[in-house]
């Protein structure tokens, strides 16, 4: 094990008031992430030393690469496409069972391209639930009683979706069959 110590660098204060989702994008060699309550996208390029900020018209979740230069963002109670950053969000699919109050949070893709994207329960515990969004925008409903949907991932054997619904202070691992998109 190596006893290295390295010094974290800012390289752009934001001034984000609840900075979320950071996602690397090895296409683009681009750093993506959402300010949830300053209702913002950001687009960081290191290779070309730019930051960019794009306002939303509601409070992102999180942010993941979509086809060519596109984008999947996680917006209030839906899912929109952006074709680029700044551009204006297409509705892919609304949950209409949430709760007005509730909004989407954590959402990452699976091996298989399909978004999964979870709902944050606004005063009601276990009144928000995980969501399988197909890319055409059909979607199904994964987990119920949930109360915020955080830190989706999957294991590199592709066979493991683990999962945090945050105040469980639990890591759920789920068996997951990749052909059907299930737990």
């Amino acid at each position: 094990m190596s006893t290295e110590r390295r010094t974290a660098e800012l390289v752009y204060d934001a001034g984000a008031t609840l900075g979320e989702g950071a996602f690397w994008d090895p296409e683009t060699g681009r750093l993506l992430w959402v300010d949830i309550e300053g209702r913002a996208l950001f687009v960081h390029d290191p290779g070309a030393d730019k930051n960019e900020r794009y306002p939303l018209p509601d409070r992102p979740g999180t942010v993941v690469p979509g086809r060519g230069s596109g984008l999947v963002i996680a917006l209030g109670r839906s899912v929109a496409l952006l074709d680029a950053p700044g551009g204006p969000p297409r509705t892919l699919c609304s949950f209409a069972d949430e709760p007005e109050a509730n909004r989407m949070n954590d959402g990452k893709c699976d091996p298989a391209g399909r978004l999964w994207v979870g709902s944050i329960s606004s005063g009601t515990p276990k009144g928000a639930a995980l969501y399988c969004v197909e890319t055409d925008g059909s979607y199904r409903t994964a987990l119920t009683g949930v109360t915020i949907s955080n830190g989706i991932v999957w294991s590199a054997d592709e066979r493991t979706m683990y999962y945090i619904d945050t105040p469980t202070r639990l890591v759920q691992a789920f068996d997951y069959d990749r052909e059907r998109g299930t737990i």
